[in-house]
């Protein structure tokens, strides 16, 4: 189930706020950073889960998946928007 949200609705997600921030996917600086964006996304959704858990107790397995998901879209969300501002401003320079 991670590796299919990950890298299929994932990438599928990460394609469209980057379109959507002026950034084309396709291009090669954006491949360079698409795998990291989507690596970085994954490990930061891990920890906030655990963190998360930490305080609340655990949850079932698809509880679990659920709250995962929804963070690693957050995440991936968050990173692109960071990658497409950081771009937009590498080409004023």
């Amino acid at each position: 189930m991670r590796l299919w949200s990950k890298w299929k609705k994932g990438g599928a997600l990460l394609a469209n706020v980057l379109q959507r921030q002026g950034i084309d996917p396709k291009a090669a600086a954006a491949r360079d950073r698409f795998k990291q964006i989507l690596d970085d996304a994954e490990a930061e959704a891990d920890t906030r889960l655990a963190r998360e858990q930490q305080d609340t107790g655990p949850l079932s397995r698809d509880e679990r998946n659920t709250r995962w998901e929804a963070l690693f879209f957050e995440e991936i969300r968050a990173r692109a928007r960071d990658y497409a501002q950081s771009a937009r401003n590498q080409r004023k320079n």
